[in-house]
């Protein structure tokens, strides 16, 4: 009787953990997870899609928001950009938004996607990857304004970690620079020591194609972008086409920055 009583105990237990489980990954579709780094704690979210099979191996979205969505409350990095299409995508039934994992790691305040902010976004999708057994093969990185920089930048970073890269309205030389660069401070000792060589190149453009090297791309930007000029995107395309000539290059003709939306729900995307 005592073994036939432990043995309902730990299957209602087992019950339970189940349902907590099951519960978790349908929490508004948007978990919550948190990593340390260096002592540091970083806050992110992980998209699960409502049908999330835990037996199966999906591909994986490493999103990096704009400027806009810097903090650490952990909220407003899903209230646009991609997690936003991913909402509206869900609730129109769309079943390509049941077909991946998507990770939203969120900058701190006055931080840029370069530096440890670009190892915690690593670390916070390597630790998703093992948690929802995400296919390693086929994780994927885009990312909106700061965002687009970010992905360059990680792009040029890990050249062969990634099954493709997406950046819309981005850029790889900021506004108040020119080529060739010399990094600010407050940027150089933020970032990698390895990657400042590559951003101070005479020849920043190549230099970049060429670390980048035919990792699909998919490049993003409006015409009249009044916010991160297009002149950049116009560059590095030209740069990227010479090494990888199957990049694609989307330029919305009358469209400003915020071109996600388009880009998010482009046909073939």
């Amino acid at each position: 009787m005592k073994l036939k009583a432990k043995g309902i105990f730990l299957l209602i237990v087992s019950s339970l953990l189940i349902i907590e489980t099951f519960a978790d990954s349908r929490e508004g579709e948007f978990l919550k997870r948190s990593i340390i780094l260096n002592k540091k704690t970083y806050n992110y979210r992980v998209y699960i899609p409502q049908d999330y099979n835990p037996e199966k191996k999906y591909p994986i979205i490493l999103y990096w928001h704009g400027s806009n969505e810097r903090g650490k409350e952990n909220e407003i990095q899903i209230e646009s950009g991609l997690p936003q299409v991913i909402r509206i995508g869900s609730r129109l039934g769309n079943k390509e938004f049941s077909s991946f994992i998507g990770v939203f790691p969120q900058c701190p305040e006055n931080n840029f996607w370069i530096g440890e902010n670009a190892d915690q976004a690593i670390k916070a999708l390597e630790k998703t990857i093992e948690e929802f057994n995400g296919d390693s093969k086929r994780i994927y990185l885009t990312g909106f304004s700061m965002g687009g920089y970010g992905t360059w930048y990680l792009a040029a970073k890990y050249p062969k970690k990634f099954a493709a890269i997406v950046p819309i309205g981005g850029h790889i030389v900021p506004a108040f620079l020119k080529v060739p660069m010399k990094m600010p401070p407050m940027l150089k000792d933020a970032m990698h020591p390895n990657m400042l060589p590559l951003y101070e190149s005479s020849n920043l453009y190549k230099s970049f194609a060429k670390a980048v090297g035919k990792t699909p791309t998919w490049i993003f930007h409006g015409e009249k972008d009044n916010q991160v000029p297009i002149n950049d995107s116009r560059e590095i395309v030209k740069a990227v086409k010479e090494i990888n000539p199957k990049a694609k290059y989307t330029e919305y003709k009358g469209n400003r920055h915020f071109v996600y939306g388009e880009a998010y729900t482009e046909k073939g995307f």
